[in-house]
């Protein structure tokens, strides 16, 4: 196994539009449970947020995905995000009941369909982040408050669950930030951008309220070799159980 090191890249712009559909869609019922993002600017709309953090391999032979919850930690990002990468931020975690499985597997299979990931590493932090982006009356929402930006993971993969009475929220693709974007869209509810995070750069435009308030539901995935996170703990040590997060009734 080498550790840490970077695909051969096959495909020449470094980027895809995924279709996953129902497979994103169904977390839709999960945004309606997120806290308030404190690390987020107020005077820049607003965010809502969760946070779950797994343990994942995958064998690009058979195809098989393995995926283990751990418990949430602080969330690093290092000097990739020069607003708050430097900051142990806790968010808060993913319901006990939400489970990420299918979409990570999803996300796998897409990233070895287009970068082959055959005698690279095969364990792998994964991050699931539930972001919902508000806006209210003349107050637009920014979704990207640092900016063009790199995300400090492998590949990551932006998926848009829902517009809910809003414009704009137009996803762009850049080599460098001090470029013209190469590659701009709206996401549609279902669709998702895959990314060599350690090659291109992205960031999202403002969303504003058609119609007094409005939101923008993305989850963003992020596909870490373990060997190259931001942690250095043994994910045996951290796996999440359910039974203990479960709040009383």
């Amino acid at each position: 196994m080498q550790r840490g090191t970077r695909p051969m890249l096959c495909h020449t712009h470094r980027f895809d539009i995924l279709e996953p559909g129902p497979i994103l869609l169904n977390y839709a019922p999960e945004f309606e449970t997120l806290g308030p993002d404190v690390y987020h600017p107020a005077e820049k709309g607003g965010r809502s947020r969760r946070l779950a953090q797994h343990y994942a391999t995958f064998d690009p032979k058979t195809g098989e995905v393995k995926v283990i919850r751990l418990m949430t930690q602080p969330f690093l990002q290092g000097e990739t995000n020069k607003l708050t990468g430097h900051i142990e931020r806790p968010i808060e975690p993913t319901l006990p009941t939400t489970d990420m499985t299918k979409y990570i597997e999803y996300g796998f299979k897409s990233i070895e369909e287009r970068w082959p990931l055959d005698g690279l590493e095969n364990e792998w932090l994964v991050n699931c982040h539930l972001i919902r982006t508000h806006a209210r009356g003349p107050q637009q929402g920014v979704p990207v408050p640092e900016g063009i930006h790199r995300d400090g993971v492998d590949f990551l993969i932006m998926g848009a669950v829902s517009r809910n009475g809003i414009s704009g929220g137009v996803s762009h693709i850049y080599e460098s930030p001090d470029q013209k974007p190469i590659f701009e869209t709206t996401l549609m509810p279902g669709q998702a951008i895959l990314v060599d995070d350690q090659k291109l750069y992205h960031m999202a435009s403002s969303i504003v309220a058609t119609d007094g308030e409005g939101h923008r539901d993305m989850i963003l995935m992020g596909f870490h070799f373990w060997s190259r996170n931001h942690y250095r703990f043994d994910w045996r040590d951290h796996v999440y159980d359910p039974n203990v997060h479960k709040k009383p009734k």
